[in-house]
């Protein structure tokens, strides 16, 4: 984290002067020939939930220009999401700390990036500099970028689009498309997934494994990834919550999933929880886990990167919303629950990391009572129809 927080620093206050430096060398073009694009350059570091909500804009393109080239510069942190896509021809795994320590890997990756020249360049990025500088020292025709507000990174791009606060994350990728003459459909907006026939056959053995066939299945989800902890429901909630489920419904079962950094705190949730209860924490690839969280009955996590792979998959999903802002951030699924905190101040959650206050209290107004009744009525909704 402490790595993430230098980055952000040299991203905005020197990432700023190197911006409107680059803008006022290039010149913007006014036009973009749409009929001769072959080469598309997109541009998107992180994270894995925007990863998945970028599919429908990747899709989308491949859709309207299908002899084209579309290569993906992404980062370690999305990097296992990036290259399951099909509609990406080529990755690009950019180490953007590396360039802190060593400014000669910054010169050789702009080189490397400038030894081919892109007829569309769209940066995908919300707040990140560094992705503005790319665009602007790569080789292109055309290049797109969003207009953050307060974010100053947008002065270099030939078409900008403005970033809306209360939009949906999906729907402002989409808006990408609109200078390249692409009007975007609700089919457009569907979200997908890729597993393949041995995901599929690792959920089934795993289900006959532990016996899960004829049983009613949940997902607890307990993390947000290394930089999501005050969007993390406590420890202690998520084991109340599972004693509540299991001593309510014997035949139900607990699968608790998270990444390899997660792996203690799983672990001291299904300690707790004690019976009933399988955690997998850290010990299958993401695709694996991704078949797994598709055959459960509903997934219970805050705001993080499976909350939207469990979508795609037509998983019901609970989210747990306190600074982050479920008309932005939630499932873009119907088949959904939201739980938003009471708290006055939420949600303060705009970027990813620009928190309303140091240690935000707002997950702690959502109460056990709460998601485990909201849970039934998913279960069980003939139970709280109201008749005549």
């Amino acid at each position: 984290m402490k790595r993430r927080a230098i980055f952000r620093f040299f991203d905005k206050f020197a990432g700023i002067p190197i911006v409107v430096f680059l803008a006022l060398l290039t010149k913007r073009k006014r036009r973009l020939p749409i009929e001769n694009i072959k080469r598309i350059l997109i541009i998107k570091l992180a994270a894995i939930g925007d990863s998945i909500l970028i599919i429908p804009l990747l899709r989308t393109l491949k859709k309207n220009f299908p002899q084209s080239e579309i290569t993906f510069v992404c980062s370690q942190i999305n990097i296992s999401v990036i290259k399951k896509i099909p509609y990406v021809d080529k990755v690009i795994d950019c180490n953007v700390h590396s360039f802190l320590k060593n400014p000669v890997l910054f010169v050789k990756f702009i080189k490397d990036l400038r030894s081919v020249k892109y007829d569309v360049i769209i940066d995908a990025g919300q707040w990140e500099r560094i992705n503005a500088i790319f665009s602007m020292l790569s080789k292109s025709e055309y290049t797109i970028g969003f207009k953050t507000e307060k974010q100053l990174k947008h002065f270099g791009y030939d078409s900008v689009i403005p970033h809306l606060r209360n939009k949906h994350e999906l729907e402002n990728f989409l808006d990408l498309l609109v200078p390249l003459g692409i009007n975007i459909t609700e089919e457009d907006k569907k979200l997908e997934y890729f597993l393949n026939s041995e995901d599929y056959k690792f959920a089934e053995g795993f289900w006959k494994e532990h016996e899960f066939e004829n049983r009613t299945v949940i997902c607890l989800h307990p993390g947000c990834g290394e930089n999501g902890l005050p969007r993390e429901w406590a420890v202690q909630n998520y084991i109340d919550l599972g004693k509540r489920l299991v001593k309510y419904d014997e035949n139900l079962r607990i699968l608790i999933t998270g990444a390899v950094h997660e792996m203690e705190r799983c672990k001291m949730i299904a300690d707790g929880i004690s019976r009933n209860v399988i955690n997998t924490a850290g010990r299958f690839e993401l695709n694996n886990v991704v078949a797994l969280v598709q055959k459960v009955k509903l997934i219970v996590c805050s705001n993080t990167g499976m909350l939207h792979i469990a979508s795609c998959v037509g998983t019901k999903t609970m989210g747990l919303h306190g600074p982050t802002n479920p008309a932005k951030w939630g499932s873009y699924n119907k088949n959904s629950v939201l739980i938003q905190s009471d708290k006055f101040c939420s949600p303060c959650l705009y970027l990813g990391h620009d928190y309303g206050c140091q240690m935000p209290q707002c997950m702690a107004h959502i109460s056990v009572d709460d998601v485990f009744i909201y849970i039934r009525k998913a279960l069980n909704p003939e139970l709280f129809q109201i008749t005549d």
